[in-house]
C-alpha cells in the first residue's frame, strides 16, 4: 500500500488540486457561517417546526 502512495509517477498534482479544492470549500463555508446574521440563522432553524397554516391558507384561496 505504501508503494502506491510513494510511487505516484507525476500524479501528485491531482492530489494537491483535490486537497486545495477541499480546503477552499470548507474555508468558504466557514466564512459564510461566521458572516451569517443571527436573525437569519434563527429563522432558518425554526422553519421545519412551523405550522403549515400559511401554506394551507394560500392553497385554499387558489381553489
Amino acid at each position: 500500500m505504501f508503494k502506491q502512495i510513494t510511487n505516484l509517477n507525476g500524479d501528485e498534482r491531482y492530489l494537491i488540486f483535490s486537497l486545495l479544492m477541499f480546503l477552499a470549500f470548507f474555508i468558504i463555508v466557514a466564512i459564510m457561517l461566521f458572516r451569517m446574521k443571527k436573525d437569519y440563522a434563527e429563522q432558518m432553524s425554526q422553519m421545519p417546526l412551523e405550522e403549515d397554516s400559511e401554506i394551507n391558507k394560500i392553497d385554499t384561496e387558489n381553489l
